[in-house]
């Protein structure tokens, strides 16, 4: 993966407000970081539970799709959620071109 990625997605809490979600990419290891409209900074999240990791997942997949993301950073994505044990949605990998 290239150096210094950031992925940023938001999701409504029960309540109605708006949550941001930051994932951030330091050449090393993946950052998680979560904000509130009304909130003044981002809040690290340490070990972020394997829902975000999927989000990040599928942001990344989403992201390929629309020609933004190389294919292999989402297997490299795969290939780390497979050594922290979480099993990630099948999705087909990109036509070889002959």
């Amino acid at each position: 993966m290239t150096k210094n990625q950031i992925h940023e997605w938001h999701e409504r809490l029960e309540d109605g407000r708006k949550q941001y979600i930051r994932a951030y990419w330091n050449s090393r290891e993946w950052q998680f970081r979560i904000a509130h409209p009304d909130g003044e900074a981002w809040t690290p999240l340490e070990n972020p539970p394997p829902q975000r990791w999927l989000e990040l997942r599928d942001l990344l997949f989403r992201k390929y799709q629309r020609k933004k993301l190389p294919w292999k950073y989402v297997v490299d994505l795969d290939k780390r959620l497979e050594d922290m044990g979480i099993k990630a949605e099948e999705t087909e990998a990109p036509a070889e071109d002959d």
